[in-house]
């Protein structure tokens, strides 16, 4: 049975989670929702709004019947910001974004990156965020890093990443957390994609849909096995991304290719010629969408959002995918399928990395601790207790 103090930080993760998803709501309703009794919920009320967690935006004016009027709740997006990192092996890209997406600066550059120099690497774009932020006493309340490979984004190790050189499991979060007191979040770089679809565009939340990653490599004669297109799928299944036993879920070869060919058929040769010829793209994007189409209908997904380089080039790509579902469908029934390209674009892996640090705030802590991470009003008092709010 848990203890009382595990009780009030679960129910109070609840809550803080449904005024979150339902800005505007009123105590009686989230009492309502989540089958608590209403002097559970004031009690719990009046911790958050002392510590302007949550805010009230004055009575619901939607409100019908006698009685007086509800107060409406939202949570308090000033409370601080997020940082969102991608690193590749040869680039990065960073935004600050508000807890609710918007974005207060950006920046990105090129660094060949490696095992050795990573993590000094990461400390040091952490640094020149915070330098950004000095002058505006906003508190940075998390740091979430989307990377290249397979990720365990519970212990924060990476465990294989061919573009970095990394074949061994190499504890990075472990390495970062030394001289950063803000919680830090690893995640593979496709399913930062599906975190941000989650966290900062809502009405994704009630359909189980695919996140595709496509970023254009230039061609470079000492890794010929890594330019061209390279694709990386997420995938978010009712609320929740996909990581699989062994945290290899969405990585992404068309049936025919093997580990001679790459991800796709079409030789090394022509796919060093990607973005700018239109006949490989084609032939590529077709033979993308042909694979694909399999995993939209086998696992019954409603929406596939294309992000990375693809936003940039879409040439043929959604009316393709869109032609090779509809011949891979045996019923007549409706797919009721959105097919779309991120308006983040090359923006999309490190928008989705602040989504992540958002999304963990704003999540139920597990009853028995199976992953033994921080998240809910767990991660808030941690970030309290070290100073940062």
């Amino acid at each position: 049975m848990a203890d009382t103090n595990r009780l009030h930080n679960i129910n109070t993760s609840r809550i803080l989670r449904t005024i979150w998803l339902n800005p505007g709501i009123s105590r009686i309703k989230v009492a309502e929702l989540l089958d608590l009794d209403r002097s559970t919920v004031t009690k719990i009320m009046q911790v958050v709004l002392d510590l302007n967690l949550v805010v009230t935006v004055g009575k619901n004016a939607d409100q019908t019947g006698v009685g007086r009027r509800q107060i409406s709740l939202k949570i308090n997006g000033d409370i601080g910001v997020v940082l969102g990192l991608e690193v590749q092996d040869t680039r990065y890209s960073a935004v600050i974004t508000s807890l609710s997406g918007n974005v207060i600066h950006s920046f990105d550059g090129f660094f060949r990156v490696n095992r050795e120099n990573l993590v000094p690497h990461i400390r040091d774009l952490i640094a020149r965020a915070k330098d950004v932020m000095a002058d505006s006493n906003i508190p940075l309340l998390g740091i979430g890093i989307g990377l290249p490979g397979i990720i365990d984004p519970y212990t924060g190790i990476i465990k294989r990443s061919n573009s970095m050189g990394i074949s061994t499991p190499f504890m990075v979060r472990d390495e970062l957390v030394r001289s950063i007191r803000e919680p830090v979040f690893i995640e593979n770089d496709a399913n930062c994609c599906c975190w941000g679809e989650l966290a900062f565009r809502q009405e994704n939340r009630n359909r189980n849909f695919m996140a595709v990653l496509g970023e254009f490599r230039d061609y470079a004669p000492d890794c010929e096995r890594l330019h061209g297109l390279s694709i990386g799928t997420g995938l978010a299944i009712r609320e929740r991304v996909l990581h699989g036993d062994h945290f290899t879920a969405g990585e992404f070869r068309t049936v025919y290719a093997t580990a001679q060919t790459g991800q796709f058929t079409v030789p090394y040769s022509e796919l060093k010629r990607l973005p700018d010829d239109a006949e490989v793209l084609d032939r590529v994007y077709s033979e993308l969408a042909r694979n694909l189409a399999f995993l939209v209908n086998c696992v019954d997904l409603t929406k596939v959002v294309f992000t990375g380089d693809l936003p940039a080039h879409q040439g043929r790509l959604k009316e393709l995918l869109e032609q090779a579902i509809a011949e891979n469908w045996i019923y007549d029934l409706d797919r009721n399928l959105i097919v779309e390209f991120s308006e983040d674009g090359s923006r999309s892996v490190c928008i989705g990395a602040a989504g992540l640090v958002v999304e963990k705030f704003f999540s139920v802590p597990d009853m028995v601790d199976r992953f033994h991470e921080l998240v809910g009003y767990d991660l808030f008092e941690h970030i309290m207790s070290q100073g940062i709010l």
